[in-house]
């Protein structure tokens, strides 16, 4: 039996003027609804309002700072099962940071393998240390992330979502992994997903290199599963967006392979 899903990985923007942003997160999530979402800048409010955006998800519920403030894992439990779960200290340059992985089976094939899902948000280019040093930790990051996963899941299916604040050598990282992305699978390129642009609400406020476009949020894949699309979503809610970074969305396939 064929099972086709979405996948989509955003970053929240944090607290950053969040009450106005909130109307346009939600609606955004009920619209799309996808069957797996993974986040960065989570904040604890965000996280309650995507809880009740997503009433069929259900996420990782741990009291681990990480899973509050910085990334999260949601699923359909009307599409996926719950296996396990855990993080990975990978290096990431901020307090209780790193990858935030789910394993999930799926409730439409249970002949499918276990799918591992998982989110990271790589250090930002400002941090104190990249200016100090002019040295970026982002490519051992995505090297140990990759290695992280490979543990993890093997040869059975692997999604990672990810802010990588980087659009070059941690990409080939992660290529290097054995790890693909769908806009080039798919043989197109990935439009810009940071800034939004243009922003109307009183948070907009951009200087020099910050608003240059570029494509910094990828949904990877490795193992058997197969993009069948990919989109970076535009959208805004009453003049709002619902962050200064872009949903990117994409739909898969789990290809026919027995568990073992």
């Amino acid at each position: 039996m064929r099972h086709t899903f979405t996948a989509m990985t955003y970053n929240l923007w944090g607290g950053w003027d969040l009450d106005s942003r909130s109307p346009a997160l939600s609606t955004l999530l009920q619209l799309r609804s996808p069957d797996l979402l993974g986040v960065q800048e989570l904040h604890p409010e965000s996280r309650d309002l995507i809880d009740t955006a997503l009433p069929h998800h259900q996420r990782v519920r741990d009291d681990a700072a990480g899973w509050a403030k910085h990334s999260n894992l949601w699923w359909d439990t009307r599409v996926f099962g719950y296996v396990n779960y855990g993080f990975s200290d990978v290096g990431i340059l901020a307090e209780a940071a790193g990858l935030f992985w789910v394993q999930l089976r799926s409730t439409l094939n249970p002949d499918a393998p276990t799918v591992t899902f998982a989110t990271a948000h790589l250090t930002w280019p400002g941090h104190p240390d990249e200016v100090d040093t002019d040295r970026s930790a982002r490519t051992d990051q995505a090297r140990n992330i990759a290695a992280a996963l490979d543990e993890l899941g093997g040869d059975h299916p692997i999604l990672f979502t990810a802010d990588m604040n980087d659009h070059a050598r941690p990409m080939w990282a992660m290529y290097d992994g054995g790890f693909r992305e769908p806009f080039g699978s798919l043989g197109r390129t990935c439009p810009p997903t940071h800034p939004v642009t243009p922003r109307f609400d009183r948070a907009a406020k951009w200087e020099g290199v910050q608003t240059v476009e570029k494509a910094i949020d990828w949904i990877f894949f490795r193992g058997p599963v197969t993009p069948r699309s990919a989109e970076v979503i535009e959208y805004f809610h009453q003049g709002v967006a619902p962050s200064d970074h872009k949903p990117v969305m994409a739909t898969f396939q789990l290809d026919h392979q027995t568990a073992h």
